[in-house]
């Protein structure tokens, strides 16, 4: 059983990858800023069936916040003596028309 870092968890693809890993046994700290480029109840779809699942944990924080991000794993860390096995970086922010509208809020987010 590994433990995994799983950003942009609330999304489509990274909600999935998630499902997947806890499916394997894995641990999963979901981590998704939940905003609104597109409707927030399906991101709340999403968390929601992967809130009740035995080694899934979430935490709404922004990739961006460095300082957030770090002491969220350094939290973690010293939580559980399990390090994590990988960081598997999905977050992004969608939406073609938002992304022309507003493109350094994309640029700072699409890492």
């Amino acid at each position: 059983m590994a433990r995994y870092l799983l950003t942009g968890v609330a999304g489509f693809i990274a909600s999935r990858v998630a499902e997947l890993l806890l499916d394997e046994g894995h641990l999963v700290l979901g981590v998704d800023n939940m905003n609104d480029a597109y409707d927030v109840r399906m991101k709340e779809y999403r968390l929601e069936r992967l809130m009740d699942r035995y080694g899934f944990k979430f935490a709404q924080i922004d990739i961006s916040d460095l300082e957030k991000l770090e002491d969220l794993i350094q939290t973690e860390l010293q939580e559980s003596e399990q390090e994590f096995a990988a960081v598997i970086n999905l977050a992004a922010r969608a939406g073609v028309r938002q992304s022309v509208e507003n493109p350094w809020v994309y640029v700072d987010t699409n890492v």
